[in-house]
């Protein structure tokens, strides 16, 4: 069965056929672990079977191309099974705009929003305060831009309904895990999220050392009144890192009367800490024990298929065009946080900007060597590949190019492919155009054979490593 990518993007329209194809789903949900299944294949929609093509829609190109190069082997059987007659496979993309919320305005009564003060009356509105450097928010960190997976689903669902009932859902909340997971974005989404509501709210963003530095300046100056009143108008405090409060008692002290006035008054607070209350130390009991009063949640590292949808998050939302194989990986050797992970790829989109130059797998190896520090392989040309790989089997580089599919050409073109992906610093699609023209999934396609027989052949493995020793050997 061939397999067609229609880049073009189209919108999707409703259809009563389809049961094959939630057949198929059914054994694909059989085949899969649950969370693959949830990520790559309950987001495809059904459009059509007509002419023997099956047309399936996905939310982006790189969920495509992440079926085609992981899942295809378990896909194309089931498809067959369920559609004997089909010759090609084709996916759309999923462009069905999302719903638009509008806020409704009322001129004849007050607003009430759970946890927060009124709205006042259309008729008698004044301006809302100005943000000061308590009440500012990064316009980026907010629900809808949080990319959800298993690793914080929970995190996310109990920082929403916060937002969304301040003061009477969980409260105290206390959000904790290692650096870089996503903890500060939950924390300003909550922000952005309650003046989204009530512009009126008075919402405190503060990290720990912020708080340290207010209450020192307030000591010398004369004004802890004015620094606890300040914090104690809260409708929502939100508190970052709240561990670098260990063995500063002065400031733990006045933490507490703060923390003990809002939460009397139900004011809602939400707190970051990168370990959970119990293992602070340096910490007043007291303080540890208010901590645990409330919902404590985690946020842990990213698995690679969560990995791999925040990079596609990313580059879409910046409108990036990033090969999958690059954003593939990126997230096989970045596995310790979020912040490490977008940083590479953004240190590889400078490079790539500033040097003029494509954004291929062999950038992204060479950035991330930089990243860890390893010293740089030398890149090996596909010219130096084809010519070993020619000489190896006595075929001609028009014949390697061409259509002939004589037993000695198709195996020296797919190991040219081959060894093009592991040794250049070539994308699939450069790999297939310098073949003659041959699209990606073609090019995917000789990858994989020539992995599998590797894999499951010793001598023909000992072939393909002698080729390799050629070539570095050519190249040097």
């Amino acid at each position: 069965m061939d397999l067609g990518v229609d880049n073009i993007k189209l919108d999707i329209t409703d259809t009563l056929e389809g049961t094959q194809w939630d057949a198929c789903l059914k054994d694909l949900e059989t085949s899969l672990n649950k969370q693959s299944f949830a990520s790559w294949f309950s987001p495809l929609q059904f459009c059509s079977n007509e002419n023997d093509v099956l047309t399936l829609a996905a939310p982006n190109k790189f969920h495509i191309e992440f079926i085609e190069f992981n899942y295809w082997d378990t896909l194309s059987p089931i498809i067959d099974k369920h559609f004997p007659a089909n010759k090609k496979v084709q996916f759309i993309i999923n462009t069905r705009g999302q719903v638009e919320r509008k806020a409704q305005e009322s001129n004849t009564a007050d607003i009430l929003l759970p946890g927060l003060p009124a709205i006042p009356r259309a008729q008698n509105l004044p301006k809302p305060p100005q943000p000061d450097v308590y009440s500012t928010f990064n316009s980026r960190f907010t629900f809808e831009e949080f990319v959800e997976g298993p690793h914080n689903q929970f995190a996310k669902v109990a920082a929403s309904s916060v937002s969304e009932n301040p003061g009477r859902s969980y409260n105290p909340l206390f959000i904790y895990g290692g650096t870089g997971l996503g903890k500060t974005h939950l924390l300003q989404a909550v922000g952005n999220r309650a003046y989204a509501r009530n512009p009126y709210a008075r919402v405190i963003y503060v990290s720990i050392d912020t708080f340290m530095r207010d209450f020192i300046d307030a000591i010398q100056n004369n004004k802890k009144n004015d620094f606890s009143l300040l914090y104690k108008q809260a409708d929502i405090l939100l508190v970052d890192d709240v561990q670098f409060l260990k063995s500063r008692e002065g400031t733990q002290e006045q933490f507490f009367h703060i923390f003990n006035d809002l939460l009397q008054r139900d004011k809602q607070i939400v707190i970051t800490s990168d370990k959970p209350p119990k293992e602070l130390e340096g910490l007043e009991e007291r303080l540890v024990s208010r901590f645990l009063s409330g919902l404590m949640v985690d946020v842990q590292a990213p698995d690679f298929e969560s990995r791999i949808a925040i990079l596609q998050h990313k580059t879409l939302i910046e409108n990036l065009d990033i090969p999958y194989e690059v954003i593939e990986f990126i997230a096989q050797n970045i596995s310790s946080n979020i912040r490490e992970l977008e940083g590479t790829l953004t240190t590889m989109l400078a490079r790539s900007s500033l040097n003029h130059i494509d954004i291929t797998l062999g950038l992204a190896k060479s950035v991330l060597m930089d990243i860890k520090g390893v010293k740089r392989d030398r890149i090996i040309s596909i010219d130096t590949v084809q010519k070993v790989v020619t000489r190896y089997y006595k075929v001609t580089e028009n014949e390697i190019i061409g259509k002939g599919r004589r037993k000695e050409v198709a195996l020296a073109r797919q190991v040219m492919m081959y060894l093009c992906r592991e040794l250049c610093n070539a994308s699939l699609k450069t790999i297939g155009l310098r073949l003659g023209g041959r699209d990606h999934t073609t090019v995917m396609y000789g990858v994989r054979e020539i992995g599998k027989r590797t894999r499951a052949n010793e001598a023909f493995k000992k072939e393909v490593a002698l080729i390799t020793q050629q070539i570095e050997f050519e190249g040097d």
